[in-house]
């Protein structure tokens, strides 16, 4: 009863540290979402996933953009388990905007309330175990990933450590479900999120190899347990290794500048968000702000050094190191030899975000130096030291404090009401391209507009905006910069295009000397109008009530 009433109390926690790290999110949980056009993205994958669920789960990962390409889901994570979960609430009818905030902070809580579960398990006591879920709900690594929903759903990897844990304590046939949960949890990171699925992946077997080393006799008794339920991790992931193998075939590999962009450096680690009230002024490029705060770092370092039991501190304290490292990406020899070990490396832009498993062994290790704290305070002769718990969490929250999440407003954008998607769907099915289309060097545009205002009708779209750009999409957009020209036009007869839908509302490009809208958007329809290959279907309104003017693609 003690556990489950933790457990209430760490759940409530960290729903309120997640309103407090993301504040003012939850003012406005129907209507804003991060600065950013990742949010329309995923919008769009959690609204396919739930369309795709319903009418053909077969086609789970078609995907109705980048139109004639195929699996279009897994240019960028799928996001299954986050999907599927939402699934639900898109059926119920729920605004998309609404949906998609409730599961990330169903990610960002649900992260911490894991971490909490890790460290009780681990110290078997809850004011550590608290401390750990604080650090692990918000870490400035979360803010600077506010806009990416999938990397928010890291739970799986404390869970993973939990049972990975319990199997050891146990031993023997008493390891078996706790070992099947360990390959469970693992399988249920990558499904979550593809990166970090990788990440846990590597993170286990140093956890393994380290454990083998300090705990010798718990290794091997749990070891027929832990191969059992890394069997059932393979064997569920498979079929989903194999969609993605598949499009790496077909994409190719990152270009190795990109990684090496996104590889942290030395001064990341001292680097926050600018959101950060009191570190933001130590910001580095996107994604390579990877600062922990220096109360947490002392925490965490009193844990390595001071935590009663040597062998957790010692397995802990390697998977930190190994996870920092490896966020330094090409800039060690460490990750330059892994990545051409593991091919499936070569795939992830960002060794950054290897920072997120650092994130759960600092936790731990702060959760360690947390219960060092309280065991030096039960001394008679060091009563002082019980101040010092209340002292370290009052600094987590003044390091981890915002000034304000970065939001922007989609309440101006009411795409189930735009009489041209309503017109379009009524009549008939057919292949779509949104104009505007940025050019190769503009992208992505109003791509991620059109591609999450697609849940209203579901055709498919040549547009599109994700991880990946197919190199179909970049040569369609070099031929339509001449639209509507024989190259351009000839070219929507290649993909099929029935229809051609114009938001004048992205032609105003400024103004003229008179102050008056340049708008280039009379002249492209003049133009539009003199091409017998496309018929005028008529004027409506698009998701902000503007102008749009539908034509269909004659035979």
């Amino acid at each position: 009863m003690r556990r489950r009433f933790d457990l209430l109390i760490a759940a409530a926690a960290c729903a309120a540290m997640t309103i407090f790290m993301t504040w003012p999110q939850a003012m406005h949980m129907a209507t804003y979402v991060a600065s950013h056009q990742d949010p329309e993205f995923s919008i769009w994958r959690l609204g396919w996933l739930a369309h795709a669920l319903a009418s053909d789960p077969r086609h789970l990962f078609a995907g109705n953009i980048f139109y004639p390409s195929t699996n279009a889901l897994t240019y960028s994570d799928a996001m299954l388990v986050e999907g599927v979960l939402a699934a639900p609430l898109f059926w119920l009818k729920l605004p998309p905007i609404l949906v998609y905030n409730i599961v990330l902070f169903v990610g960002i809580a649900g992260s911490g309330l894991a971490a909490f579960v890790l460290a009780r398990e681990l110290t078997g006591r809850t004011m550590p175990a608290l401390y750990a879920a604080a650090i692990f709900t918000m870490a400035p690594y979360r803010v600077e990933h506010y806009m990416h929903l999938e990397l928010q759903w890291a739970m799986w990897i404390p869970l993973t450590f939990w049972a990975l844990h319990v199997a050891m304590r146990r031993g023997g046939r008493e390891a078996t479900v706790p070992g099947l949960l360990a390959g469970l949890f693992l399988w249920l990171q990558i499904a979550s999120c593809v990166y970090y699925g990788v990440f846990l992946v590597i993170a286990v077997v140093v956890f393994m190899l380290i454990a083998a080393i300090v705990s010798t006799k718990k290794v091997i008794a749990a070891m027929p347990a832990l191969a059992i339920g890394g069997a059932l991790a393979a064997l569920l992931t498979a079929p989903y290794l194999w969609v993605y193998m598949s499009t790496a075939r077909t994409m190719g590999p990152r270009d190795i500048g990109e990684i090496g962009l996104y590889s942290a450096q030395f001064w990341s680690y001292f680097a926050s968000p600018p959101q950060n009230l009191l570190w933001g002024w130590s910001v580095m490029s996107p994604e390579l702000n990877l600062w922990l705060g220096f109360s947490v770092m002392v925490a965490a370092l009193s844990g390595a050094l001071f935590y009663r039991s040597m062998s957790q501190r010692a397995v802990w304290a390697a998977v930190a190191v190994t996870a920092i490292t490896l966020s330094f990406g090409l800039h060690t020899p460490v990750y330059r030899a892994l990545i051409a070990i593991v091919p499936t490396l070569r795939g992830l832009r960002s060794p950054s975000r290897f920072a997120i498993v650092s994130c759960c062994a600092v936790a731990t290790l702060g959760a360690f130096g947390m219960s060092a704290m309280q065991d030096l305070a039960n001394r008679d002769r060091h009563r002082w030291a019980r101040h010092l718990a209340p002292v370290f969490f009052a600094l987590l929250i003044l390091e981890y404090a915002n000034t304000g999440m970065l939001l922007m407003d989609l309440s101006a954008e009411h795409p189930d009401e735009a009489t041209v998607y309503k017109v379009m769907k009524s009549a008939g099915p057919g292949v779509a391209v949104e104009l505007p289309m940025p050019t190769a060097g503009t992208l992505p545009g109003n791509d991620p507009d059109y591609e999450m205002w697609s849940l209203t009708h579901w055709h498919p779209i040549v547009n599109g905006y994700s991880g990946y750009y197919p190199p179909d999409y970049i040569e369609t957009l070099a031929r339509m910069e001449t639209f509507p020209d024989d190259e351009s036009v000839a070219r929507l007869k290649r993909l099929d295009v029935r229809y051609v839908i114009v938001h004048c509302k992205f032609y105003v490009i400024g103004k003229d000397p008179d102050g008056r809208d340049r708008d280039e958007c009379p002249g492209l329809l003049a133009r539009i109008g003199g091409r017998p290959e496309l018929h005028a279907y008529g004027k409506y309104t698009d998701a902000y009530g503007a102008p749009a003017y539908l034509f269909v693609m004659n035979p």
